[in-house]
């Protein structure tokens, strides 16, 4: 009898266990840097020397995002890179753990696009929201940055102040996620050509 009771703890824990960890997938897959949000990657692309990189990589900056302007205020002041931008992107999310609305929200990013011959290094990172109706911005908390809800998602402090648990920190996470990994896809499409 002892053993079935022992064993029937074991199997709920080990279930309790792999089941938490499924859900904090997003939150620990995401590619964080001291802390911060960072999309980073070197792409090879032979037989495109770096002004054709340079110039596929300002039209595509241009192309693809309404709003965009220089980022005149970052720290990274690197002049060789052809792309020190400010960008927005879009998604949806629930403004809280009810999930009955969803709303859309602009997310602000830096983009950094270094070309050289036959190769380019992208950085996004600096990842701020917030919903596009000014009317939600007043009435409504939530978050405005990726790197505050995996901050305090790791250390499972939701708060008192906050509206929203780790489910909805987690659907945050994925939207935004989703949104940068379609960026970095539309631009390694963009340079290839």
């Amino acid at each position: 009898m002892s053993r079935t009771v022992i064993l029937i703890l074991f199997l709920i824990i080990a279930k309790t266990g792999l089941a938490q960890k499924g859900k904090d997938t997003i939150v620990y897959k995401l590619p964080v840097v001291n802390g911060k949000l960072m999309y980073a990657d070197s792409i090879q692309v032979k037989g495109h020397n770096k002004s054709v990189l340079d110039s596929a990589a300002k039209k595509w900056i241009s192309n693809n995002f309404k709003y965009h302007w220089n980022d005149t205020l970052s720290k990274d002041k690197d002049v060789r890179s052809s792309v020190l931008s400010w960008a927005i992107l879009e998604f949806r999310a629930p403004p809280n753990s009810m999930r009955v609305v969803y709303y859309n929200y602009y997310m602000r990013i830096t983009i950094k696009i270094s070309c050289e011959d036959d190769y380019y290094t992208y950085k996004i990172y600096e990842a701020y929201f917030r919903p596009k109706s000014g009317f939600f911005n007043k009435v409504v908390v939530h978050p405005t940055s990726a790197d505050w809800l995996i901050d305090i998602y790791k250390k499972k402090d939701y708060g008192l102040m906050h509206n929203f648990d780790g489910s909805t920190i987690r659907y945050y996470l994925s939207a935004v996620n989703t949104a940068i990994i379609n960026c970095i896809a539309s631009l390694n499409q963009a340079m290839k050509n």
